[in-house]
C-alpha cells in the first residue's frame, strides 16, 4: 500500500470519527433545544388562552402552536423519519387550552442546520483532502526520485544525481547519495582501470610466453622431428630402429600440433597475419576441429579498423564464448554472426544447448572477463538463456570514426 493511500485511509477514518462525534452532540443539543421550546410553548398556550379568543392572524403567526381543530399543517415529510425519531422520540401531540403543541417546525429548522453543517464540513474535508494530495505528492515527489536514482545505480549508471531539495532533511539526504554515488563512481573507475590494465598485461605475457614457446621449445622440437625422420633413412640402423625412429617423428608432429593450438590460445597469430576477420574466421574452424561441434559462421567481408588492443579484446571475448560453448552448453552447434552497421559492430553467438533460467546467477569468471573485455571495447554485452532454448550471447561496440578496412587479406 502506498503512503498516500494509508495517510488516506487515516484521515478518512479521523474526519469520519469527528463528524459521527459532532452528530451525536447535534442530536443531543437538539433534543435539549426542543425540549425547551415545547416547554415554552406550552406556557405560551396556557396563558394566551383559546385560539378563538385571538384576533383572526394571529394564531397562523404562533411556532410550534396550531388551533387542535386544524389538521393538515405539520410539515413532517420535509424531515427524514430517522431524523425526527432521534432529535423529537416518542413525543406526540398534545392540547394545551385549545392549542396542538406540535415540535415538527424546530425539528425542520434542526434538520436544515444539520444539512448545512454536514455540507459545510464535507466541502472543508474535500479541501483538506486536495491539500493533503498536494503536500504528500509535493514530499513523496523527492523520495521517488531517489528510488529512482538508486535504481539506475543498481543498472550500473553510476552518473545519476539528486537535485537539490528545499527541505533541509531531504536536501541533506540528496547531499549524502551524492556523495556516495561519487565515491562509488569513483572506487568503479579505479577497479575498471585496475581490470583492464590486468587484461593488458595478461596478453602481453600470453604474447611473450607465445614467442618464446614459438622461437626456443618450438625449433627443439622441428629439430628432432628433422633428426629422427633423417633416422629412418640411414643404412646404419636395422628396421626395429628406424621403425622407432618413425614413431618418434610421429609423436614429435603430435606434439607440435598441440603446441600450435597451445600458441594460437595464448597468442593469436592468425590476427598479425590475416587480420581481424581472417583470425575470426580462424578461431571459428580451429574451435570446430577441437570441439568436434558445428558452428555457421556469418559475416561481414568489411569490418571496421579496430585498434591491436581492442582487436585482442574481441577475439578473446568471441574465443571465451566458445569455449563456454563447448564446456557448459551441452550444444551441438552454434551459430555466429559479426555484422557491422553504421556506427556499430554487432557480434552474436546462439547455441542450441539446454539453456538455464538462471544464467545471469551463474556467472563465473570467464563470464566476468567477457563483461570487461566489452567494456573496455567501449560497449555492452548481453547474455540471454532460458531452459530448452540455449544461450544467446549479445555484444554491440560503437565504432565511432573508425574506418572500414577491407576485413579478409
Amino acid at each position: 500500500m502506498t503512503a498516500f493511500r494509508k495517510i488516506f485511509l487515516l484521515m478518512l477514518a479521523l474526519f469520519t470519527a469527528i463528524y459521527v462525534l459532532g452528530a451525536v452532540f447535534y442530536v443531543h443539543q437538539a433534543r435539549y433545544d426542543i425540549q425547551r421550546e415545547l416547554t415554552a410553548v406550552t406556557s405560551l398556550a396556557r396563558a394566551s388562552g383559546a385560539p378563538e379568543t385571538l384576533p383572526p392572524g394571529v394564531a397562523e403567526t404562533l411556532r410550534h402552536m396550531r388551533p387542535a381543530e386544524v389538521t393538515g399543517l405539520s410539515s413532517r415529510q420535509e424531515v427524514p423519519g430517522w431524523f425526527e425519531s432521534m432529535v423529537v422520540g416518542n413525543r406526540g401531540f398534545t392540547v394545551v387550552n385549545g392549542w396542538r403543541i406540535d415540535p415538527v417546525d424546530e425539528a425542520e429548522e434542526i434538520w436544515e442546520g444539520f444539512l448545512l453543517i454536514s455540507a459545510s464540513y464535507a466541502v472543508g474535508m474535500a479541501l483538506c483532502f486536495i491539500a493533503l494530495f498536494w503536500m504528500v505528492r509535493r514530499g513523496i515527489r523527492p523520495l521517488a526520485n531517489l528510488a529512482g536514482a538508486m535504481a539506475a545505480v543498481a543498472n550500473g549508471k553510476l552518473g545519476s544525481r539528486l537535485s537539490r531539495q528545499s527541505v533541509v532533511e531531504l536536501d541533506a539526504l540528496a547531499l549524502r547519495f551524492n556523495n556516495m554515488v561519487a565515491a562509488l563512481e569513483s572506487e568503479q573507475k579505479t577497479v575498471s582501470c585496475l581490470l583492464e590494465e590486468l587484461l593488458q598485461l595478461q596478453d602481453k605475457e600470453r604474447e611473450h610466453i607465445a614467442r618464446v614457446l614459438h622461437d626456443d621449445l618450438g625449433q627443439y622440437l622441428t629439430g628432432i622431428r628433422a633428426q629422427a625422420r633423417s633416422w629412418v633413412y640411414d643404412p646404419d640402423l636395422n628396421e626395429r630402429q628406424r621403425q622407432q625412429a618413425r614413431d618418434l617423428a610421429g609423436h614429435c608432429e603430435t606434439v607440435q600440433q598441440h603446441f600450435r593450438h597451445l600458441l594460437q590460445d595464448l597468442h593469436p597469430l592468425a590476427m598479425e597475419q590475416f587480420g581481424l576477420a581472417g583470425a575470426i574466421r580462424h578461431l571459428v574452424e580451429q574451435w570446430q576441429h577441437l570441439s568436434g561441434l558445428d558452428c555457421q559462421l556469418t559475416m561481414d567481408e568489411q569490418l571496421a579498423e579496430l585498434s591491436g588492443t581492442q582487436q585482442t579484446h574481441l577475439y578473446r571475448f568471441l574465443q571465451e564464448a566458445l569455449n563456454n560453448v563447448s564446456r557448459h552448453a551441452n550444444a551441438t552447434c552454434a551459430r555466429l554472426a559479426v555484422q557491422q552497421h553504421a556506427t556499430e559492430l554487432h557480434v552474436e553467438l546462439h547455441d542450441n544447448g539446454a539453456g538455464s533460467d538462471n544464467f545471469p546467477e551463474k556467472i563465473g569468471l570467464g563470464l566476468r572477463s567477457m563483461r570487461e573485455r566489452a567494456r573496455c571495447l567501449g560497449g555492452r554485452a548481453q547474455f540471454l538463456s532460458k531452459v530448452g532454448e540455449g544461450t544467446r550471447i549479445r555484444l554491440t561496440v560503437p565504432l565511432g570514426l573508425a574506418r572500414a578496412s577491407g576485413g579478409i587479406r
